[in-house]
């Protein structure tokens, strides 16, 4: 036989939820300074703002409140400004790579001249 139960009022778990993101969605403090300047980039290749949100599929405000130091950012704005770079979130937020060695594997690259 099926019983019903009525849902608790306070939901599942303990309580509501506080409304701020937990700290592991949050971009590291070079994380985040990697992905303005990729962003102020992907501006110039993409010409506007307007330009750039459209193509990453969010408004303009969540990509400029980020530039600009007046929002966090997750990893979903990371994702998307990859997708619109035509790269991978790790070559857009990790460190810069020597120019004289393979970017995937790190051999060294024979010098032409």
């Amino acid at each position: 036989m099926l019983t019903l139960v009525q849902p608790s009022v306070d939901g599942q778990g303990r309580g509501a939820p506080s409304g701020r993101r937990p700290r592991s969605t949050a971009l590291t403090d070079a994380e985040a300074m990697r992905l303005r300047a990729a962003l102020r980039n992907l501006k110039g290749l993409y010409g506007t703002w307007d330009c750039l949100s459209a193509v990453m599929g969010v408004p303009k405000t969540t990509i400029t409140n980020f530039v600009y130091g007046t929002n966090r950012s997750t990893h979903g704005l990371a994702l998307r400004a990859a997708k619109a770079a035509g790269t991978t979130i790790d070559q857009l937020l990790g460190g810069l790579a020597p120019a004289d060695r393979c970017p995937h594997c790190g051999a060294p690259r024979e010098v032409t001249r």
